[in-house]
């Protein structure tokens, strides 16, 4: 294995454990990811905190640009995170772009509590993502989507009822393993590797 290889295998396994446990490393773990964290550091993707390091959203588009510059695909990324860490990966992209980005947003409405994998704020709109990580192709894209414009129509009514927010609010499915963005029961369908287009 080469030593740019060795530096991508390193920063992908830092990547894993940051989106599949969050941007906090204790001493120990720091030590483990020297090299990787001073890279971070030094370019503004990590600071040091009193007992080990934290990764900022900047951080975690600098690892993934490492791991993709070392001969990693995108795909060999997101197959190597579990679904907590897929939704990470999207919802930093967002961040990275400075908007707002809540993780597991939950509402009630009637009784019933829903929960939003990704909700994005924008100037003018809010976006509601519900985030696939399908691993085989045996899935119902036409369910998820039926399900994902029922859970955004049902904060918008939470939204303006409850919170006082008057922004459209607009549904999203990003999924692993579709090839091109559709429309779909009203509700966008969006490969993992388009988010970056849409968060400009």
């Amino acid at each position: 294995m080469s030593r740019e290889e060795s530096w991508g295998k390193n920063c992908l396994k830092l990547l894993k454990r940051l989106l599949e446990k969050g941007p906090l490393l204790c001493r120990k773990e720091a030590s483990e990811y020297v090299e990787c964290l001073k890279l971070l550091s030094e370019e503004g993707g990590a600071v040091e905190v009193c007992r080990g390091a934290k990764v900022l959203p900047e951080g975690f588009l600098m690892l993934l640009k490492q791991v993709l510059e070392s001969g990693d695909s995108l795909e060999s990324v997101v197959k190597s995170v579990n679904w907590r860490g897929f939704e990470r990966v999207i919802a930093e992209v967002f961040r990275v772009k400075g908007f707002r980005v809540l993780e597991h947003f939950r509402f009630r409405i009637k009784k019933t509590v829903r929960e939003i994998d990704v909700l994005v704020e924008t100037p003018s709109m809010l976006i509601s993502i519900d985030c696939k990580q399908w691993v085989k192709r045996n899935y119902n894209i036409h369910s998820a989507s039926r399900l994902q414009f029922e859970r955004t129509r049902l904060l918008y009514q939470y939204l303006t009822g409850k919170e006082n927010i008057r922004k459209p609010v607009y549904p999203l499915v990003v999924t692993f393993l579709d090839s091109e963005a559709r429309v779909l029961e009203g509700c966008l369908i969006l490969p993992v590797w388009k988010i970056g287009s849409l968060s400009e």
